[in-house]
């Protein structure tokens, strides 16, 4: 317990040196339709680097599957990020785009990497709202016996994803 405490205390310490340059948040989503019933719970941490767009992060997400008459399935993925933003667009809106990689890690099944583009809106100093849709990239799956890699152009409605975030 101590060294929990000592650790928050570092972050919380680093965070106010940094001047409110590290965020914590994460997203919620979900896709459902007749057959199959989809969600995923994502926890990021980030790091503004000072004085330019540049951002880095690290997303853990859990995704859980109901298939009709199958069995329930999840895997756990590191989705590792680097952010660039855009443009501002007024005083609490701005675009960025995250150039990102998905790695599965309970089998290493899936692996891609690409381009996401989102905006982001500031509700306070401290809190944000994100909305990312889509995705342009290298895909990597594996089957059965084999090995597919794709070229990805997805802008269906599973490919969104809403975000809340602290920023320190």
């Amino acid at each position: 317990m101590k060294k929990l405490l000592l650790l928050l205390a570092f972050v919380v310490t680093i965070s106010y040196s940094t001047q409110a340059q590290v965020w914590v948040g994460g997203s919620v989503n979900g896709f459902f339709n007749k057959e199959t019933k989809t969600f995923a719970i994502a926890p990021d941490v980030g790091y503004a680097i000072p004085n330019t767009p540049f951002s880095v992060a690290c997303a853990l997400e859990y995704q859980g599957s109901f298939t009709n008459g199958e069995a329930y399935s999840h895997s756990l993925t590191v989705s590792p990020y680097f952010r660039y933003d855009i443009c501002d667009i007024g005083e609490r809106f701005s675009m960025f785009v995250d150039l990102c990689s998905d790695i599965e890690v309970l089998d290493f099944h899936f692996f891609d990497v690409g381009l996401s583009p989102g905006i982001s809106f500031n509700l306070t100093d401290h809190w944000s709202a994100e909305f990312s849709y889509g995705f342009l990239g290298y895909q990597r799956e594996k089957n059965d016996d084999a090995i597919e890699h794709n070229f990805v152009l997805d802008f269906k409605a599973s490919a969104a994803e809403f975000g809340i975030y602290y920023n320190f």
